[in-house]
């Protein structure tokens, strides 16, 4: 059988379409997939650990829970992270001189851990405590404290687990909001030009 010149080209068209996947009359049309409303959100790394967002604070400090695996302890903080927005640290923004500060903003920054610990010169038993600073002159204690739930503003001296100094030195690049982070067996919070750390060790 014999095809007209015209025949043989409509065949060969119709053959590359096919082929290179422009579709028939039966092929479905694209339709785009939308992120299931369930989906997880993505994984934000914060101070060496992982951070989940908790509430908004009252004057705008986002407050996070964030946790790290240390050797064989879970360990989390959970506090707020206030912005500096041109403050000064230790002038019109905490930790001021001679105040106990809640190392965070709102309620008093929490310390969780599964496992006892060591932290500087202090003895942590596994449990739940809450976390401040003094700074006093040239020296920065870190302030572990039995009492939990209670306002940032409620400090109360007589649920003191223990204290122990900090080493302070100055950031070259200042941190406009608050990061605490346990990093390389260290507990450090920075903030402003100011970082403190204290060694921190699972028993």
């Amino acid at each position: 059988m014999s095809y007209s010149k015209s025949q043989l080209l409509f065949g060969i068209t119709i053959t590359a379409m096919v082929g290179c996947g422009g579709g028939t009359a039966l092929d479905p049309e694209p339709t785009e997939v939308s992120p299931s409303p369930d989906a997880p959100s993505p994984i934000e790394m914060l101070g060496g650990g992982v951070a989940t967002p908790v509430h908004e604070g009252q004057a705008g400090s986002p407050h996070v829970k964030v946790d790290w695996d240390v050797d064989s302890a879970s360990i989390s903080i959970t506090y707020g992270r206030p912005f500096l927005r041109g403050r000064t640290v230790g002038d019109t923004v905490e930790p001021l001189d001679g105040s106990v500060w809640r190392l965070g903003a709102d309620e008093a920054t929490t310390l969780n851990t599964s496992s006892d610990l060591m932290v500087g010169s202090a003895h942590v038993p596994a449990g739940e405590y809450t976390l401040w600073t003094l700074t006093t002159g040239d020296t920065t204690e870190l302030i572990i404290n039995n009492e939990t739930g209670q306002w940032g503003t409620a400090y109360d001296e007589s649920r003191d687990l223990g204290r122990t100094a900090m080493t302070v030195s100055t950031l070259e690049i200042p941190a406009d909001q608050l990061t605490l982070s346990i990093e390389d067996s260290q507990l450090r919070f920075e903030w402003g030009d100011m970082v403190a750390s204290v060694p921190i060790m699972v028993h």
